[in-house]
């Protein structure tokens, strides 16, 4: 599958990134390419039921898309999510009406949790469902959506009869054909562009009380979050990636005083450092990966470390790509510039890298007072060692 993934790079999307980016312009042609291969429905099996043993090879496929084009290994992973979390949780009548028209890419579907003010603060949102009969009325506002403009179908995380803080929690999957239903583009973003992003609004729409996930909806959600996560850790990877190698030909092929800037050991530092950490941040996501692979939603410390170093190593090392192609490096159409750009937007979403390190801090902490063993954040022989 991998050498079909490269080449379906190397002849459709490698060739139409620079566009995308440039234009903004979403790529249905591409996403139908990709589902064709598979790329949807790497979790699943034939029938369209999981199988997330393959959550590894999805990841790899990934990091390999968003090497060339960030914009279009979303879409294919914010496809994969939606259709993860309606066929393991939603009732039958929503898996028919919506998982293989997903995985096919005849039908996109949207994650949505953000709101304008319920950021990484999710207990402040305020979008609610009032209980009405055998519906729920469906009102509120979510924002930074992926797919929303042209999304079918929204899996939306609501609080039940009420805005009070700890209110419970329900994940309503919302026909975006119903009345009262819209979905409209956000702000233009610099980063993951041609990517549809933007709102959804409700204005009292009728939910039949059978249209939700089976499982508590916080919980629910979190689950597909993680899988995002270990997406936006392989589109980070990728961005490290396609930085070093960049970073490389440049520095083989510019000359300055009569020599290539390769020869000069503060470039060669540069790219050292890049290797490194595109190494151990591809060994952290597929650790991540492998975590989730195994069933139960994966190791949420392992994919937030992976998340955190992922991104952050990418934003650091695609400004030092642009560093090495010189004035080159600030042009708006040149890879490395649109790399940067990207980079930034992979510590922001799926959890910025604060709340991640917060996150991570926290669970430690209260895991030493319980006397737990630190096995996420301690090799485990050497936790066992320790303790001997």
């Amino acid at each position: 599958m991998l050498a079909e993934v490269d080449h379906f790079i190397e002849t459709r999307v490698a060739p139409a990134a620079r566009a995308i980016d440039a234009e903004a312009a979403f790529f249905p042609d591409l996403l139908g390419d990709a589902a064709a291969l598979g790329l949807q429905g790497l979790v699943h099996d034939d029938a369209g039921g999981l199988d997330v043993a393959r959550m590894d090879l999805a990841r790899e496929v990934t990091e390999r898309l968003a090497t060339h084009s960030p914009a279009v290994a979303l879409g294919v992973a914010g496809a994969r999510l939606s259709a993860y979390l309606l066929a393991k949780y939603a009732p039958e009548h929503l898996r028919e009406r919506w998982v293989a028209s997903t995985l096919a890419a005849r039908t996109y579907g949207s994650f949505a949790i953000t709101e304008p003010d319920a950021g990484t603060d999710i207990r402040a949102l305020s979008t609610v469902a009032v209980p009405d009969g055998d519906h729920y009325r469906l009102t509120g506002h979510k924002c930074w959506v992926g797919f929303a403009p042209v999304a079918h179908v929204a899996i939306v995380l609501a609080k039940v009869g009420s805005t009070e803080r700890d209110a419970p929690m329900v994940a309503l999957v919302v026909d975006m054909a119903s009345p009262g239903a819209t979905g409209r583009p956000g702000p233009e973003l610099s980063g993951f562009r041609g990517m549809p992003n933007g709102e959804l609004l409700f204005d009292g729409v009728r939910v039949p009380r059978g249209d939700r996930l089976g499982v508590e909806g916080f919980a629910g959600m979190m689950d597909g979050l993680n899988m995002a996560r270990i997406d936006a850790a392989a589109y980070a990877c990728g961005l490290l990636r396609g930085a070093l190698l960049a970073g490389l030909a440049r520095a083989g092929g510019r000359q300055a005083f009569g020599r290539p800037i390769g020869d000069l050991a503060i470039i060669q530092r540069k790219l050292g450092r890049m290797a490194a950490d595109y190494r151990a941040a591809r060994e952290l996501t597929r650790r991540a990966a492998e975590s989730f692979a195994r069933g139960g939603g994966g190791d949420q410390d392992v994919v937030s470390m992976a998340k955190l170093f992922a991104s952050d190593a990418a934003r650091r090392h695609t400004d030092e790509a642009m560093q090495i192609h010189g004035a080159l490096g600030v042009v708006v159409d040149e890879d490395v510039n649109r790399m940067h750009r990207d980079a930034k937007v992979t510590q922001i979403f799926d959890g910025t890298s604060e709340i991640h390190e917060t996150m991570l801090g926290r669970r430690a902490l209260r895991m030493l007072a319980r006397g737990e063993p630190l096995t996420a954040f301690l090799d485990a022989d050497a936790v066992a060692g320790a303790g001997a």
